[in-house]
């Protein structure tokens, strides 16, 4: 089975020996469902035959053993029995459902972490291609439907292994009320699996195609409020919304439907045909005498197997609904691990990568995975230690593709950059450690300000001689310390609590806050007002002559103050004449 196949990839070794004891916990319980159901048959023969009791070997061994003094001791001793097997069978179902949940859901968290570390781990260029609304969707709900149908296949072995044993017990009880029965409910769950297969799945993709769609049209509905509310397009997005979800509702529904149709059309054939083939042993001539203890034994079985037969065609609908969300992790584990073999060794010294002399651009070219021209080609291009260079062009010539070069975030096509002589790409980590990075766009966190300029930080770890200082050359430590609650001053979603001028700020500080040998600057001030821009380029090059800089930008009055500027033009960078003020 493809399923199979595709969870034995998708497991670990630790998991896989946890199915394998699990399977063995379902065969004990299994067995414990047999003896609930023949440990009721003498019990009922001995009721309607005394004589029966005395007439059995295991029955007449038992009465030796404990030497009964009548019928009625004896009788009592099998209603005990029968009390405590479906005591100790119960408890013990119980225990292995709550050890079926435990597996299931203590994998689905680690299945969920495993994809978001899968997912934080890969290139920058990754998630240049991959919606965020989508990735969502695969950590939080494809894990969530993909341990759904786990824990169906579960359940569904205990329910099929249950239906066999006491299928099995039956067989031995009456040959052909058993097969007339197992005639009708088989050919029913059939033609139900492959009726519906495609089916379901098909829903199931929908399923997750909408849900990924409500993901997004939610983050683009709080994400942009503010112009949202100004240009009072509420309307348009909670349209949007509201159509995705009701695609996606109407999903749940066809699902919900199927998972509760066969139950009454299943009883229906089982009690038909039992009923059916009952009738067919009467007008054959078989006495009703005969059908007492059998119709009796045939009740309880059907008691528990009833319900078994209910819960396989449930079980069934889960799997086949939620088979495309394991299909989905499983191509993305399979894609993951492909963009993994690709990847250099990466030297995880945590040791900051020293620059002494300069970062060198050796014959570096650049063509996106998914593009056809060099957006860079053979550049060679040296920055020496604390100098501030800076990068001018038109739109889309490359400036930041060769900023993300630099920093490590995307990977040369041909050629390399090298920190004194060092290749960055191997030894990213350390060389990370000697970078800041201010973007053109803030991120903040809905926290405080201490957590947004010890930006991933565990709270413990955080450093507030460091912090301060960082703050301090931000130029932000005196509106900081003006605050009621000055570091732990909540700024709320994106900074919203913020100006502009401060959000930039706090991004300054937290490029500064570890110290870093090289600062790189991302059109950092051209969203802001030219009164907020000179401020900012005021923290920024009291930096200048302590660090290397590299700015983007495309005011003059941004880079006015560099030792060198270089215009990107037609994928080359050409050293171009300082401005003038």
């Amino acid at each position: 089975m493809q399923i199979l196949k595709k969870l034995n990839y998708i497991f670990e070794k630790k998991q896989k020996i946890q199915l394998l004891i699990l399977f063995f916990v379902i065969l004990i319980g299994t067995a414990l469902e047999l003896m609930g159901v023949t440990i009721i048959l003498p019990f009922i023969n001995g009721i309607m035959d005394p004589e029966y009791v005395y007439q059995t070997d295991y029955l007449i061994a038992i009465n030796n053993i404990f030497h009964f003094k009548d019928y009625n001791q004896f009788m009592a001793f099998l209603g005990i029995a029968i009390i405590i097997v479906y005591i100790v069978k119960n408890v013990y179902i119980s225990v292995m459902y709550y050890q079926q949940y435990r597996f299931t859901f203590n994998n689905q968290r680690k299945m969920a972490y495993r994809m978001l570390d899968c997912y934080m781990r890969q290139p920058y260029y990754f998630h240049r291609t991959h919606n965020s609304s989508e990735l969502i969707r695969n950590v939080n709900s494809d894990t969530v439907m993909m341990f759904h149908a786990i824990l169906a296949v579960l359940q569904l072995l205990t329910e099929v292994l249950v239906c066999i044993v006491l299928g099995a017990f039956l067989f031995i009880m009456d040959k052909s009320i058993t097969i007339g029965i197992c005639v009708f409910l088989g050919g029913f769950a059939v033609v139900f699996a492959k009726g519906f297969k495609r089916y379901l799945e098909n829903i199931g993709q929908k399923d997750r195609k909408y849900n990924a769609e409500i993901v997004k049209w939610l983050q683009q509905s709080f994400g942009g409020i503010k112009e949202t509310k100004v240009s009072g397009r509420e309307e348009f997005f909670l349209n949007q919304f509201d159509h995705n979800y009701g695609i996606f509702a109407e999903c749940e529904r066809k699902y919900r439907f199927m998972q509760v149709a066969p139950r009454p059309i299943m009883e229906a054939v089982c009690i038909g045909g039992l009923m059916l083939v009952v009738v067919l042993k009467l007008l054959n001539g078989t006495t009703s005498e005969y059908f007492v203890t059998t119709i009796s034994v045939f009740a309880i079985a059907a008691f528990r197997v009833l319900p078994s037969f209910n819960r396989i065609t449930n079980y069934l609908s889960v799997i086949m609904f939620n088979y495309p969300a394991l299909d989905a992790v499983y191509q993305d584990l399979k894609e993951i691990e492909a963009l993994q073999a690709t990847y250099k060794v990466e030297d995880y010294d945590v040791t900051p990568l020293k620059l002494n002399e300069a970062i060198r651009v050796k014959d570096m070219t650049f063509v996106y995975p998914d593009g056809d021209l060099a957006v860079l080609e053979h550049i060679n291009l040296t920055i020496s230690r604390k100098q501030s260079v800076a990068f001018i062009g038109p739109s889309g010539a490359g400036k930041t593709t060769l900023a993300d070069i630099i920093l490590g975030a995307l990977e040369p096509t041909s050629g390399t950059v090298y920190a004194d002589e060092k290749d960055i790409f191997q030894n990213m980590t350390s060389w990370h450690k000697s970078l800041g990075y201010i973007p053109q766009s803030i991120y903040l966190m809905d926290d405080t300000v201490k957590n947004n300029v010890a930006f991933g930080i565990p709270v413990e770890e955080i450093d507030d001689a460091k912090l301060w200082k960082a703050l301090e050359q931000a130029q932000l430590k005196e509106f900081i310390q003006s605050l009621d609650k000055g570091l732990e001053t909540l700024i709320g979603e994106s900074g919203v609590r913020l100006s502009g001028g401060q959000r930039q700020r706090i991004g300054i500080a937290r490029a500064l806050y570890n110290d870093p040998e090289v600062l790189v600057l991302d059109e950092a001030t051209s969203a802001l007002d030219s009164e907020t821009e000179t401020a900012v380029m005021e923290a920024i090059e009291a930096l200048s002559g302590n660090k290397t800089l590299i700015i983007i930008a495309h005011r003059i009055s941004t880079i006015q103050n560099c030792d060198i500027v270089y215009e990107v033009k037609e994928g080359k960078v050409v050293e171009a004449k300082k401005p003038k003020a």
